[in-house]
């Protein structure tokens, strides 16, 4: 920037020297438009622990429920925008029934699944709609769910519509299931391995 600006003094100078009869000037109009910037932010740093969690005590015949936990995501943006949000499964080649995916036993089956289930959103503080795309914003429907595949947004009630807004909050209720353990390799300590990614698409 002192660079540009002394090679501006510099003409103004020669253009004003005498001897000077220039009969036209030039007017330069600079600026840079910077595109909104939304800033995604979990309760408790994203993060959920189970903690440790008895083999003994998990179903061997169907998915075990081993924890529903509350968070809340936050959209900060530094104007009011339409914007999508793309959960992104961090281990895709474990997921189990499409949800997101929490690792892989010793011998390579799929552990279990958490599924992020929405209970509320709001637009500015106002109440909002969720809704989902699952062809990256073309159409959307009713949401009630995070799924892979599946953007998300907020319309006003009632509505399918995305809307501009500047703060978007939802409030999910997490669940975590373990797999049926009949097919489960559990001799050795196993660690639950879940992870998403949730990606502002603009």
């Amino acid at each position: 920037m002192k660079k540009y600006l002394a090679a501006l003094a510099t003409t103004a100078v020669i253009s004003t020297a005498p001897q000077a009869f220039a009969l036209d000037d030039t007017l330069t109009v600079r600026g840079l438009i910077t595109p909104v910037a939304c800033t995604p932010t979990f309760s408790g740093g994203g993060v959920i622990d189970l903690g440790r969690i008895s083999s003994g005590d998990l179903n061997e015949e169907e998915n075990t429920l081993v924890g529903s936990h509350p968070l809340t995501l936050t959209v900060n943006c530094n104007a009011a925008a339409t914007f999508s949000i793309n959960p992104i499964d961090n281990n895709p080649g474990t997921a189990l029934d499409g949800w997101f995916g929490l690792g892989l036993t010793d011998d390579g089956k799929k552990l279990g699944f958490f599924y992020p289930e929405i209970l509320r959103a709001t637009a500015d503080a106002s109440a909002a709609d969720p809704i989902e795309s699952n062809d990256s914003g073309t159409t959307w429907a009713k949401a009630d769910s995070a799924q892979p595949g599946y953007w998300l947004s907020v319309a006003n009630t009632g509505d399918t519509d995305p809307i501009e807004a500047q703060v978007v909050t939802m409030d999910f209720k997490v669940e975590t299931y373990i797999a049926a353990t009949r097919e489960l390799d559990l001799t050795n300590d196993v660690n639950i391995d879940g992870s998403a990614t949730f990606e502002i698409v603009y």
